[in-house]
């Protein structure tokens, strides 16, 4: 199979009519978007499509097979289209963040696991951001964002530590 080399992000009606393929394309409303999606959708619709994505490979890839065929050509096939280091960097740092998004849906008043996997993740997320700016920044404006990650990362592994602390007073007094 050979991939297309793509340089600019899908438009909104590209999305829009992929998801209709795969039957998950959301209905739109006629009276507000009567010659399709507004470009403005385009985030929403990627979302869409990348949890469709996510939910079909949860199906077809399980990592529990043996032999895992399946995840094995599920990365294959995820890498072909990661052209740079650089970019497959910045895919994980946002995977990491949709990550800690999605834990933090589960926090409960009396979890301090969560709070602490949470912040785990973004503080990975923020190393990864750094390591980035580190090896491909170049300006002074990258020297900037580079000292903000590394010291958002620090602050999440403080954070991650103190709950880590929180969540073994709690399970081991008891």
């Amino acid at each position: 199979m050979v991939r297309s080399s793509a340089s600019r992000p899908a438009s909104a009606a590209a999305l829009h009519r992929a998801l209709a393929v795969l039957g998950a394309a959301p209905t739109l409303d006629r009276a507000h978007r009567s010659h399709g999606p507004n470009p403005e959708d385009a985030p929403l619709l990627l979302g869409i499509l990348l949890a469709k994505a996510e939910l079909d490979a949860a199906v077809i890839a399980d990592p529990a097979d043996e032999p895992p065929d399946g995840m094995t050509t599920l990365i294959q096939g995820y890498n072909t289209l990661i052209c740079s280091e650089e970019m497959r960097l910045r895919l994980l740092a946002l995977r990491l963040i949709r990550t800690a998004f999605d834990i933090s849906l589960y926090e409960g008043v009396d979890d301090p696991c969560t709070p602490a996997a949470e912040t785990a993740v973004m503080a990975a997320a923020n190393m990864i951001n750094a390591r980035c700016l580190a090896w491909h920044g170049t300006g002074p404006d990258d020297q900037q964002a580079l000292a903000t990650a590394l010291r958002s990362a620090y602050q999440f592994s403080r954070s991650t530590l103190e709950d880590l602390e929180r969540a073994r007073r709690q399970f081991t007094s008891a």
